[in-house]
């Protein structure tokens, strides 16, 4: 294996492994998923169906953080998933209503990540 090929890999799993805190702003993964297809509960204990507008998060940004997605506006972290851990973006899954509208967000957009005004 090239030098230059291990130095991109060890960069690529140090950045992927780095706690986003925030601020933080760059591009992010955007998927959705629907609220009624799985748990009646995030992981942080919010009922999915209240209608706050939440998101799950990849395990490198901090949970409670608020997510300000371009075009989409803006959630609290509030639930965890198995999304594209061990990658150099974060990635983000919005809590939607339906298939469609999830399939119609899915790409990458710009996200500023604060921390909630307490």
């Amino acid at each position: 294996m090239s030098r230059l090929l291990v130095a991109a890999s060890m960069l690529a799993l140090t950045t992927a492994n780095v706690p986003i805190d925030a601020p933080w702003c760059g591009d992010a993964k955007i998927t959705g998923y629907v609220r009624t297809e799985f748990s009646l509960f995030t992981y942080d204990g919010t009922h999915i169906l209240s209608g706050e507008p939440i998101v799950a998060a990849s395990w490198d940004v901090v949970m409670g953080s608020l997510a300000t997605i371009e075009g989409l506006g803006t959630f609290r972290v509030a639930d965890r998933g198995r999304l594209g851990n061990g990658t150099p973006m974060p990635w983000i899954d919005v809590a939607v209503w339906s298939r469609s509208e999830a399939y119609s967000l899915t790409g990458v957009r710009h996200v500023c990540f604060r921390k909630p005004v307490s």
